[in-house]
């Protein structure tokens, strides 16, 4: 079939040729004609299915509908009738998937294909084939498909009004301040965004919304402790309230999903994210949450002992939960009150100097390109290895009006070599929401910015990196990977931003900084990285309650005393006890159910695996092929743990992970 979309040079889609009224009549005929082509492909398959004919062909028709669909989505953001014809193409997809996967004769034909004549990576297709049916239940007989059907329909109606309750609780726990005095300790960039946010409702001063930029900004850097105090508060029972409360939403949420794993033959929720991860068990799981838990304890009580000691030199009086990310902003800038280094990096020096890190590591050029984007503000990275282009990156970086807050990368397309061998080239998009400088000038990034930034720019550098011939060992979702897998990657790169000589270069290129000596910097990133504890016992009370909410069916019973009881296990004072954290705990709802504790188990793999760089150079182009073959490539193949013990020569060690966490 003709496409019904103008495509540039390199496969690029032509946004500027596009209309919204043209997005669900493209689609649907893509769509329409899949269902047509599915029929015929498996009727001449049935009795001796091949590969090329059967698997491939299949995939034809995945790509080009999920291909189309996923270079609109960017338009989503766009808001209006992009944002609803992107929707209508969504339910044409999940449409097309459903039909595809009930098309009678399909399991059984992928079931007989002889493996004996496959490969490794077509062998690993095929169980992944096979997954997707046993995971959707299309194995099930009809009642229990049915029941199946209703009970993922519920779920995913719980999901929208677990983030619809949390939409609606920011929305109406947000404060207008009048006077700018109470944002006293906020740089100008901060206040900036909060009168931004106000002007946006049309209203005059600076309007405290609850998302985390804000909550965190104001937890860190204001000098006003009742307004700590009350960001603290309000974001900490977010969702709780009558009209937005998601205690009742979470029970019902988890008693579907223990059912649905009963359903698909497993014994609880917990096990069905087991099946993507690097974890074999439940109880193997536990084992690590609380193992970091034990390690966790005493630097926590020690944290909190020094935390105690700076209010009371500042008459403070007793330590509270709002005041400790304060207090640590302070031990820490005094720490390093004489280095003269800046805490703040220009945006276009740090991508920069990205490029030109990872241009030098994996022999690589990334060379922006003039292409039609869907705003302004888009740019285009074209990378090339050897003369050869790998595949574009889309860089989405600054904050507009319904773009979402959170920096992500978003896979639009994976490479993908067909039967007669024409390429697809991987196209990927990296967005965040930097605000824009004043008068046109660069947004400045904090550390946690910078870091940010790399983990994203990671996620896009491993989507047009990886070259496998099929496109499902080239995508980078969690969904395909497993989280653990896909942070793992991330969490590596975002290491570089630990690295004092990486630091250096970031620093070298910033023209108003005289250059920083790497002992400074060392200093600097050591300070960066004390008084953790309190924050990593929150992560870890959140990896073990949403885990044992998923492995135990009655733990839903009372929720409250389920957090009650993580706050006790990790060692936090009572007064987080009494915090409502699960009720906006929204990683329940976005595909990390069960799974949060992926971060710390990603944390703890990428750490020991960047010891490679640090012992034989951070810029060391030959550990970098390594890594890039061993572990961005291979892990589709065989794994994190399989892949991390290629890379590095042995198993997981905590030590390195202990050391950062303990900076001399």
């Amino acid at each position: 079939m003709t496409h019904p979309f103008v495509f540039l040079p390199g496969g690029l889609l032509d946004y500027a040729s596009l209309r919204p009224e043209q997005l669900e009549p493209a689609v649907r005929q893509i769509h329409d004609a899949n269902l047509t082509a599915l029929e015929r492909i498996v009727a001449d398959q049935a009795h001796v299915p091949g590969w090329n004919d059967l698997v491939l062909a299949i995939e034809r028709l995945d790509q080009r509908l999920e291909d189309t669909f996923h270079s609109l989505v960017p338009l989503a953001y766009e808001g209006g009738d992009w944002a609803d014809a992107v929707s209508a193409c969504h339910g044409l997809l999940g449409d097309w998937k459903r039909r595809k996967h009930e098309c009678p004769g399909l399991l059984q034909a992928y079931q007989r294909i002889d493996e004996a004549t496959l490969d490794t990576e077509q062998r690993v297709v095929l169980s992944r084939l096979l997954r997707d049916f046993r995971l959707g239940g299309f194995q099930l007989g009809g009642a229990e498909r049915a029941q199946l059907r209703a009970t993922e329909a519920a779920i995913s109606g719980l999901e929208w009004q677990f983030m619809s309750n949390l939409s609606g609780a920011r929305s109406a726990g947000a404060r207008l301040l009048t006077d700018e005095s109470q944002l006293s300790g906020l740089d100008r960039p901060q206040r900036r965004r909060l009168r931004d946010n106000a002007q946006e409702e049309e209203l005059d001063g600076w309007l405290i919304d609850l998302g985390e930029t804000t909550v965190e900004a104001i937890l860190e850097s204001a000098d006003d402790r009742s307004l700590r105090a009350w960001v603290y508060r309000a974001s900490r029972s977010l969702a709780t309230d009558p009209d937005h409360d998601n205690a009742q939403v979470m029970q019902a949420l988890l008693r579907l999903r223990h059912e649905r794993a009963q359903l698909l033959g497993l014994a609880n929720a917990a096990e069905v994210g087991l099946e993507l991860k690097a974890a074999r068990t439940t109880s193997e799981v536990e084992t690590f949450i609380e193992g970091l838990i034990e390690e966790n304890r005493p630097r926590l009580q020690a944290d909190l002992k020094e935390l105690q000691e700076r209010a009371d030199q500042l008459g403070m009086g007793a330590l509270e939960p709002w005041d400790i990310a304060y207090l640590t902003r302070k031990i820490r800038d005094d720490a390093v009150a004489g280095l003269q280094l800046r805490d703040r990096f220009p945006l276009d020096t740090a991508l920069t100097a990205l490029r030109e890190l990872h241009e030098r590591l994996f022999d690589i050029r990334m060379v922006p390109r003039a292409v039609a984007v869907w705003h302004a503000d888009v740019q285009v990275l074209e990378v090339c290895e050897q003369g050869s282009v790998l595949g574009y990156i889309y860089l989405d970086l600054h904050a507009r009006p319904g773009k979402v807050s959170w920096p992500y990368c978003y896979p639009m397309r994976q490479r993908h070599v067909d039967t007669g061998g024409a390429l697809t080239l991987p196209t990927t998009l990296l967005s965040c929401s930097f605000a824009h400088g004043p008068d046109g000038s660069t947004s400045r990034l904090g550390h946690s910015d910078l870091c940010k930034f790399h983990h994203e720019f990671g996620h896009a550098l491993h989507q047009i990196l990886v070259t496998h011939r099929h496109r499902r060992l080239n995508r980078t979702l969690p969904a395909m990977l497993g989280p653990d897998s896909c942070e793992f990657v991330g969490i590596l790169f975002e290491q570089w931003c630990w690295s004092a000589p990486a630091l250096q270069g970031v620093t070298a290129l910033m023209a108003d900084t005289a250059p920083v000596p790497l002992e400074a910097l060392r200093r600097w990133l050591a300070s960066r990285r004390r008084l953790r504890g309190v924050a990593e016992a929150e992560k870890l009370r959140r990896a073990w309650f949403d885990f044992i909410a998923h492995r135990d069916g009655d733990a839903r019973l009372d929720l409250q005393d389920l957090a009650r009881q993580a706050s006790h296990l990790v060692g936090l004072p009572a007064a987080f006890a009494q915090e409502r954290f699960a009720e906006s705990f929204d990683y329940l709802v976005t595909g990390y159910e069960a799974g949060y504790y992926s971060y710390k188990w990603a944390q703890a793999h990428a750490i020991d695996a960047f010891t490679r760089f640090e012992e034989q150079g951070v810029d060391q182009r030959e550990v970098a092929r390594i890594m890039r073959r061993e572990l961005m490539t291979k892990i589709a193949l065989r794994g994190l743990s399989a892949s991390f013990n290629a890379f590095v020569g042995r198993g997981l060690s905590l030590a390195a992970y202990r050391d950062w966490h303990q900076p001399a």
